[in-house]
């Protein structure tokens, strides 16, 4: 005669081995099931496909680049073209002025004197 702890436990196991395998059969998606249809056609867009070579600018004198960037406006001009993203243009130059001498450099100076 079997133990009767023996055949409870026999149960027990036969038991969990047949709830895993109906777990197993459930898991298994239908036959008929329609897979989702994937993108007929994969582009790729390069990030850098607009990029610039570095190119070497024309070489010119510190005089006339600082007299240049005196014409068009200073450091505001530089700001100016960072903000709106539009090249400096060179202003012409008054002839009027070039041709004045030159004012004195040092005249809003207080010379060593309190104001």
């Amino acid at each position: 005669m079997p133990n009767p702890t023996q055949e409870s436990l026999r149960q027990l196991v036969l038991s969990g081995i047949l709830l895993l395998l109906t777990g197993t059969a459930m898991a298994q998606p239908a036959a008929d099931a329609t897979q989702p249809s994937l993108p007929s056609k994969l582009q790729y867009v390069s990030p850098l496909r607009a990029y610039k070579p570095y190119a070497d600018q024309p070489v010119e004198s510190w005089r006339e680049a600082n007299d240049r960037v005196g014409r068009i406006g200073g450091w505001r001009a530089y700001a100016k073209e960072a903000q709106t993203g539009q090249p400096a243009k060179d202003a012409p130059q008054d002839p009027v002025k070039a041709l004045a001498p030159a004012a004195d450099p040092h005249a809003g100076h207080h010379k060593g004197a309190k104001p």
